[in-house]
């Protein structure tokens, strides 16, 4: 985590240096993550609101460095394969991404395609049996970005997050769970993507 601020600022600073544009964009959402049964349970990730930030400098016409961070705060309900155990825990997953954003075209309407890397922070809110793990994770988006004004847009954008555990040798997250009124500890991997839909008011400043 701290050498991945270090690279972003060491980028950003660089880049500020050439910019002809700021663009700050807090963001709210919502994020879908799904069901997933990885043979001997179920696992159903809720949906939930996101909340935000992101902030790119033009480096160029049309292309941007991007910086953002993002949080939703989902529920994960595990049911057992023979369904005589269940569980529901509270849990907070945090996206910290650096990226290149590039428009298609110019004008108040500005579609646009974002490619992103960064880590992915994932936590249990249990007292029991915390989770605490940090993995590499990719951002793909589109979008378009709709100006009202020379200063003040709107951006919506539709991207999925998706965090990658090589040690598994593929997409994969973990999540402990157990603890008082389970039969024991468990951990396990599991495949999930996070797909968010998301909008921000843009605030632009040129340099």
């Amino acid at each position: 985590m701290r050498k991945l601020l270090l690279f972003a600022g060491f980028i950003c600073a660089t880049s500020s240096l050439f910019a002809q544009y700021y663009e700050v964009a807090p963001v709210l959402g919502y994020t879908f993550s799904g069901k997933v049964d990885n043979g001997y349970g179920t696992y159903d990730f809720s949906n939930a609101f996101l909340y935000g930030g992101r902030m790119d400098v033009q480096i160029t016409d049309l292309s941007y460095f991007e910086l953002s961070v993002r949080r939703i705060d989902p529920s994960i309900s595990y049911i057992s394969a023979n369904g005589q155990e269940s569980s529901e825990i509270d849990a907070g997953t945090a996206h910290y991404m650096v990226g290149y954003l590039r428009e298609f075209k110019d004008g108040k309407i500005k579609p646009y395609g974002v490619i992103s890397a960064g880590t992915s922070r994932y936590w249990t809110k249990s007292n029991t049996n915390d989770y605490h793990q940090w993995f590499f994770s990719t951002e793909f988006g589109v979008g378009a970005k709709m100006f009202f004004h020379d200063n003040i847009g709107l951006r919506l954008q539709a991207s999925v997050t998706t965090p990658w555990d090589f040690a598994g040798g593929g997409m994969y997250w973990g999540v402990g769970t157990g603890g008082a009124g389970a039969s024991g500890g468990m951990t396990f991997g599991i495949p999930i993507a996070h797909w968010d839909l998301s909008a921000g008011i843009i605030f632009r400043i040129k340099n």
